[in-house]
């Protein structure tokens, strides 16, 4: 029996990698699945965390599919037929079944019977309730909690550095982030906003339906881009009038 956990780069799946090495549970694999849509503070982190536990890190990818390729796809059923994927919805992710789900099943099935650990906390029992017969997770059955996770992380100084922008981590056009989120990456990680840019663009230009041309529900990119230039204006311009005042 093979013993395997996921590992996202968030909190969580590093707090259960913790434990996992200090009790002594044998770990066969530690598997990470890579959209390609990662944020480059995700691959250096990788790197970082397998230099502290002295092992590498499996990097799954699916071997056709990827962003782009699947951004413009054209639906051949349903109500949409012709319309491009464009970007992946909240419900329904693409970018979830196809290129992190899908890989993780194909190289699950290559490797016999296995235990699955997964870092569920104790303070999402929704999630471990879906848990399957061969899934585990040490954060709930110890009752840590995310709070705990992060507490535990931050004291070994593995902490993910992405955590000083985001609450949660992801792809980083992941359409489940906040307006929050989305306006720190404009601010912080102008190369990618700028790629979203460029996405956007393509969305409006091919999209049949409004709702395809969206990011978000109810905003495209460059509605994204225009409010958070006037929210930046408007900060500028408060702290000017602050400035005068004093």
């Amino acid at each position: 029996m093979k013993h395997v956990i996921s590992f996202s780069g968030g909190k969580d799946s590093m707090a259960t990698l913790l434990l996992m090495l200090d009790h002594k549970i044998q770990i066969d694999d530690i598997i990470f699945a890579d959209t390609g849509l990662e944020f480059p503070e995700m691959y250096k982190y990788l790197v970082m965390v397998e230099q502290y536990i002295g092992r590498k890190i499996t990097r799954l990818s699916h071997p056709s599919r990827n962003f782009e390729n699947l951004f413009y796809q054209r639906k051949r059923k349903g109500n949409y037929v012709g319309q491009i994927y464009s970007f992946p919805r909240v419900r329904g992710c693409y970018l979830q079944s196809y290129l992190k789900m899908a890989p993780i099943k194909r190289y699950k099935r290559t490797i016999g019977p296995h235990i699955s650990y997964l870092g569920i906390a104790y303070d999402e029992p929704e999630r471990y309730t879906r848990l399957g017969k061969n899934e585990r997770s040490l954060l709930y059955e110890l009752k840590m909690t995310q709070t705990d996770s992060m507490a535990m992380v931050e004291e070994r100084g593995l902490l993910n550095p992405l955590y000083q922008y985001f609450d949660r981590l992801g792809c980083w056009l992941c359409p489940q982030q906040s307006i929050k989120s989305f306006r720190k990456l404009r601010r912080h990680f102008p190369g990618l906003w700028y790629q979203l840019m460029f996405y956007g663009k393509e969305a409006e230009k091919y999209a049949q339906y409004r709702r395809f041309a969206e990011i978000k529900p109810g905003w495209t990119v460059a509605e994204l881009d225009a409010r958070f230039e006037l929210e930046d204006r408007q900060l500028c311009l408060f702290d000017e009038l602050k400035e005068g005042v004093a």
